[in-house]
């Protein structure tokens, strides 16, 4: 019976675990341009202009996902002023500089290769 607990919770773990971003992505790298930096904040003051209180924001390289489709994606951090351990982060996907969606807490996001950079624009939004 034990071992068949240890044998499941080992399935479970392996089930959980991602996968690093495949190194070709991570060498596409590119510094997010100025119009990438603006739609977000534009897209967001549409929404309201408010995105809570917190500290350091920064915004990640653009890489390339997928080469057929120009679809390219970039990661936004920031660190609660409230808990300061790790960042929240998010993933966002784009096309033409537009935004296609985002997705909250992208693992991809927390790849060590990826580098970030300081995001003042974004610190106007904060309520």
């Amino acid at each position: 019976m034990l071992k068949r607990f240890a044998a499941v919770c080992s399935l479970l773990l392996l089930v959980g675990c991602q996968t690093d971003v495949p190194q070709s992505v991570a060498d596409s790298q590119k510094p997010p341009s100025a119009s990438v930096r603006n739609e977000l904040v534009r897209i967001l003051r549409q929404g309201g202009g408010k995105i809570g209180n917190f500290i350091n924001p920064q915004i990640s390289s653009v890489v390339l996902l997928d080469p057929a489709t120009k679809t390219y994606a970039f990661c936004v951090r920031a660190w609660s002023a409230q808990r300061q351990s790790y960042p929240d982060v998010i993933g966002i996907s784009i096309r033409d500089n537009r935004i296609l969606g985002s997705t909250m807490n992208d693992y991809r996001c927390r790849d060590k290769r990826l580098r970030y950079y300081p995001y003042p624009e974004l610190k106007a939004l904060r309520s």
